[in-house]
């Protein structure tokens, strides 16, 4: 029994000493990453938008500790602990054959004479750095000063507007240097929790390391493992982003898209998969792009509408298309009901949220999605883009099969557009809807008038007896997509050589103009906007109840 016992003191001694995780702390799945370490486990791994080029992982404390209960959780929420690895490197010098390329200056940046073509690229080149400076300017409101007596660890002081008494933020970063790579940890969190979270920091960075070229063979495998059927298009780009997955995220192929998600909602997962084929196909049909849909689209579900905003969801929204990360990003609706505080709730009122709302977030963010591509790459007036994303919100998908039924009013549009229309409540003429550019579009002020008026106005082109009566007014929106397409493919032809984002975004613009008028073009837009205006007024509103009687 003795022998037995100090056999296993002897195996236990010999094991490898990344065995050795103190409680509270697992070792980071590594999948293709650029270094290796342990992490608390009371923390939770956000993904990372696909154009990150610095951050390794990110984590976000899934509680609120005990050192901050006093905290009001508005405080609390706005900063949140949250721990993150970094890695970066120089750029690798180009030498003559047998000459070691020269070590690179603190202040050395690389020289790259042409700009980006795509917002994807400039998205990466932004968000790439490559000395400790570039690197220190990514933190912000913070500043950074170095412990002299331990070089490379530096405490973190938040010098943006705070008003808050009686606490504030604080951080601490440790910086590793590992040939010309520089690596490290940093994060911070209110003043109550500080203590902790420096430990915390102490233990990560002690593990920190660089993994070996094999770190990721594992992981790798398996990838390719689920591919090796040959089914899939695009397999390069879905095992990038497999690889990339956050912990306890997973992923869901289509035919054109791939699901990546966060939800324990299985079935509403499956029929997103399901419905989003179906949209596509719906969209086609009725927008025929300008070449072949090759691009594999990324939908990203996040499991709660808080995770959404981690994530970087804009405030007030409920999801979004982003053409620079080239995602579909929304949240599980009905799990996040259940997630929600008393305050939260009594705000609702009446409404419940529920798959139906993640659905109908799905159809509206997939037409901009489908639309980026089906034109070129850029983006129509936002009349357009968002009066159509809204149109489409309301399909009603075949239970038994893939397939568009038909299309009912916006729920989240109509008694905004009734009230405009009926009352001129917030009203927009119709010709200001039609030539407003982004900025005007979005200004907080009326953006929701924007919107509802952009609804009305395609659900009337759609389905109104008028315009089908009229076949100039019949011809507005086939006259106008058919534009954008031609109008687009000449300005670039302009361009010698290939054209860059900036002179892509000039393309654009004097597209959607000219766009706009060819489509106007024989059209009295007063006797449109009169007739418009009038059938929102008699459109038959499925929800009276819920229309808030204007006083």
């Amino acid at each position: 029994m003795a022998t037995r016992a100090l056999a296993v003191t002897v195996l236990l001694l010999l094991a490898p000493a990344a065995a050795q995780v103190p409680p509270g702390y697992k070792t980071y799945e590594n999948k293709l990453q650029r270094v290796t370490f342990i992490y608390p486990t009371a923390y939770q791994e956000m993904p990372l938008p696909p154009t990150e080029q610095v951050t390794v992982a990110k984590f976000v404390l899934k509680g609120k500790p005990e050192e901050l209960k006093r905290v009001p959780d508005r405080i609390f929420d706005a900063v949140k602990p949250q721990i993150e690895v970094f890695h970066f490197s120089p750029p690798t010098a180009t030498t003559s054959a047998g000459s070691e390329p020269a070590p690179p200056s603190e202040g050395d940046k690389p020289v790259d004479d042409k700009s980006p073509a795509t917002l994807r690229q400039a998205m990466e080149e932004s968000s790439r750095v490559t000395t400790w400076e570039e690197f220190c300017k990514r933190l912000g409101k913070w500043r950074l000063d170095e412990d002299p007596k331990k070089p490379g660890h530096f405490t973190m002081t938040f010098i943006g507007d705070w008003k808050v008494p009686d606490t504030r933020p604080v951080g601490y970063l440790v910086k590793k240097q590992e040939g010309t790579s520089t690596f490290g940890v940093y994060g911070y969190a209110l003043l109550e929790y500080q203590k902790l979270q420096q430990a915390q920091f102490l233990k990560i960075a002690s593990s920190l390391k660089l993994a070996s070229e094999e770190s990721g063979e594992a992981a790798e495998a398996a990838i390719e493992k689920v591919y090796a059927s040959g089914k899939f298009r695009a397999v390069d780009f879905r095992k990038k982003a497999r690889a990339e997955l956050a912990q306890g995220w997973k992923a869901l192929d289509t035919e054109n898209f791939l699901i990546v998600h966060h939800s324990k909602n299985e079935g509403l997962v499956r029929r997103i998969a399901r419905d989003i084929e179906a949209m596509r196909v719906f969209y086609m049909e009725l927008f025929a792009p300008t070449g072949p849909m090759d691009k594999l689209a990324i939908v990203r579900i996040c499991r709660t509408k808080e995770e959404y905003h981690q994530y970087g969801g804009p405030p007030s929204s409920g999801g979004y298309w982003h053409p620079g990360n080239e995602e579909l990003v929304f949240f599980d609706y009905s799990y996040t009901m259940k997630t929600l505080d008393d305050d939260e709730r009594k705000r609702l009122g009446r409404t419940k949220l529920t798959d139906d709302d993640s659905l109908l977030v799905l159809y509206h963010e997939a037409f901009h999605q489908y639309i980026h591509y089906a034109v070129g790459e850029f983006s129509p007036h936002d009349w357009f883009n968002e009066g159509f994303g809204d149109y489409f919100s309301g399909a009603v998908v075949a239970n038994d099969a893939p397939r568009v039924l038909r299309i009912d009013p916006s729920p989240w549009r109509i008694h905004t557009a009734k009230d405009m229309c009926e009352f001129g409540l917030g009203f927009i003429p119709l010709k200001e809807i039609l030539e407003a550019e982004r900025a005007v579009f979005y200004g907080p002020a009326r953006v929701r008038f924007f919107y509802a008026g952009a609804w009305s106005f395609l659900y009337f082109l759609k389905h109104s007896k008028e315009v089908a009566a009229n076949p100039a007014w019949s011809q507005l929106l086939v006259t106008y997509f058919d534009a954008m397409k031609t109008c687009y493919a000449a300005e670039l032809a302009k361009i010698e050589g290939e054209a860059n984002l900036q002179q892509k975004t000039v393309a654009g613009f004097l597209t959607r103009k000219a766009a706009m008028k060819q489509a106007l073009t024989g059209i009295d837009v007063d006797e449109l906007e009169k007739v418009w205006k009038k059938w929102v007024v008699d459109m038959k509103d499925p929800w009276p109840s819920k229309r808030q009687k204007i006083k």
